[in-house]
C-alpha cells in the first residue's frame, strides 16, 4: 500500500511527504496568504473570552482540492486541517472518498477545537459561550451552517481518537449521520520505553531519592484546558511533602508555579529520546486535562512504565484504566485529583507490565492494521 503526504510544514527528506507552497502556483499561493490574513482580521472582529482555546474558520478560498486531486489517490486521509489549511467548501470537490481522523472537536463545531462544557454543536451552534458577544447568529453558526451545506451530502468516514470524542461527533449536528469508527493514535514501542530511572534522573540533574510528580502540556502551564490550576491546587494539601518534587515541561520560558513543593522546569523537549528519559525518571505523570481527544502524553508516560493521573469525562478515559494503570479523578476535583496521585505513589508497579498493556491496546502494527481493513472497507473490499 503506498502512501502520500500533503503537510504544510515539512520537516524530512523523505520524497512521499509533499510541502502545500511546492504544489501551489503563484497565484493560489497569493489567495493563501490573504485567507490568512483575513483569519487574523476575523479573529479581532470576533473576539473571545481569554480563557478561549484555538479557534478555525476555515473560510477563505483557495484552490486546495485541486491540489489533493492531482495525486489521483485511492482515499484521501483527512487529519487535522485547521487554520485554512482546507476550506470548508472545498471539502466536496475532493475526488476521493474521505477517511477524516479527528484530532479535536473542530470538524463539527462553529469554529473552537475544544468546546468545554458547550454541547451548542448538537443544534448547529450560536450563542457561543467563547465569544465575548455570542449571539443566535454569530460567527460560531456561520461557520457551522457553512460546513452543514458543503458536507451534508459528501460521504465521509469519521474515526475519532477515542469513544469519548467518537460520542460527541455522533451527537452533533455535522456527523449523526455519517459512519464513525474509533481507532486511538499509535505508540512506538520503540520511542518510547522504560529506561532506567537514576540514569535519567542524572541526565536532567534531578535529584536521585526524591518522589517525582511530572506535569508537561506544550507551552507548559498557560493552557487552562490542561489543568494545571486543578494540580496546583491538590498539591498545597498534600499529606507528606517532604519526599515529594514537581518536574514540568513544555515551556519556552521559565514560569512562576506558585507551588509549595521544590520544582525543576525542564522546558521544552523536541526529542523523543528525551522526552522517554524523563518520563522514565518519573514516578508519575500528572495530566489534569479538561478536554482530550486521547492524551498523546499519557500513553507516552505508560509507555516508558510511568503510571498516570488524569481526569475522567474525555478521551483521556480511554488510555487510562482507572486502578489498573493510574487513577481516574473526577472532572474538576482537586481533591479526587490528590486521592489519586497519593494512590498511585502509594502502589508498586510493574513498569514492564505498563508499557506491554499500552502497546498491546495502541501499538503501531495494531492500529496500521486497523486503518488497512477500514480503508478496504471504504474502497468495498478492495
Amino acid at each position: 500500500m503506498q502512501s502520500e503526504m500533503l503537510v504544510w510544514r515539512k520537516v524530512t527528506n523523505d520524497p512521499t511527504v509533499h510541502r502545500l507552497s511546492s504544489r501551489l502556483n503563484l497565484g493560489a499561493r497569493a489567495l493563501r496568504r490573504f485567507g490568512a490574513l483575513r483569519l487574523r482580521r476575523d479573529l479581532k472582529i470576533y473576539p473571545r473570552k481569554r480563557e478561549s482555546g484555538h479557534w478555525s474558520f476555515n473560510l477563505y478560498y483557495y484552490p486546495m482540492a485541486a491540489v489533493i486531486n492531482s495525486f489521483a489517490a485511492d482515499i484521501v486521509h483527512l487529519h487535522w486541517v485547521g487554520d485554512n489549511f482546507l476550506p470548508i467548501r472545498e471539502v466536496p470537490k475532493i475526488r476521493a472518498p474521505i477517511v477524516w481522523t479527528l484530532r479535536d472537536m473542530w470538524a463539527f463545531t462553529g469554529g473552537c477545537h475544544y468546546a468545554d462544557d458547550c454541547l451548542n454543536y448538537r443544534d448547529g451552534c450560536g450563542n457561543c459561550p467563547q465569544l465575548r458577544y455570542g449571539a443566535r447568529r454569530d460567527i460560531s453558526w456561520r461557520v457551522n451552517r457553512r460546513k452543514q451545506r458543503s458536507w451534508s451530502r459528501r460521504p465521509l468516514t469519521i474515526v475519532a481518537l477515542s469513544e469519548w470524542l467518537a460520542e460527541c461527533a455522533l451527537q452533533s449536528t455535522l456527523f449523526k449521520d455519517k459512519r464513525i469508527e474509533v481507532i486511538g493514535n499509535p505508540i512506538d514501542p520503540q520511542a518510547f520505553k522504560p529506561l532506567d530511572r537514576i540514569d535519567a534522573r542524572r541526565a536532567f540533574n534531578l535529584p536521585l531519592e526524591k518522589r517525582l510528580i511530572l506535569f508537561g502540556a506544550v507551552g507548559g502551564t498557560g493552557d487552562p484546558r490542561k489543568g494545571y490550576a486543578y494540580l496546583q491546587e491538590a498539591l498545597k494539601n498534600v499529606s507528606d511533602s517532604r519526599e515529594l518534587e514537581v518536574v514540568t515541561f513544555g515551556s519556552d520560558s521559565q514560569e512562576d508555579l506558585a507551588l509549595r513543593l521544590p520544582s525543576h522546569q525542564i522546558g521544552r523537549l523536541q526529542d523523543e529520546v528525551s522526552l522517554s528519559l524523563l518520563y522514565s525518571a518519573c514516578d508519575v505523570y500528572v495530566l489534569p486535562t479538561l478536554q482530550e481527544a486521547q492524551g498523546k502524553t499519557l500513553m507516552e508516560a505508560l509507555a516508558c512504565g510511568t503510571p498516570c493521573v488524569t481526569f475522567d469525562g474525555s478521551g483521556a478515559s480511554d488510555v487510562v484504566q482507572h486502578r489498573e494503570n493510574g487513577y481516574l479523578a473526577r472532572s474538576k476535583d482537586s481533591a479526587d485529583l490528590l486521592t489519586g496521585l497519593e494512590w498511585v505513589l502509594a502502589q508498586s508497579w510493574s513498569r514492564q507490565d505498563l508499557h506491554q498493556e499500552i502497546v498491546d491496546r495502541y501499538g503501531v502494527e495494531h492500529i496500521c492494521e486497523r486503518y488497512i481493513r477500514l480503508y478496504r472497507s471504504v474502497l468495498g473490499g478492495k
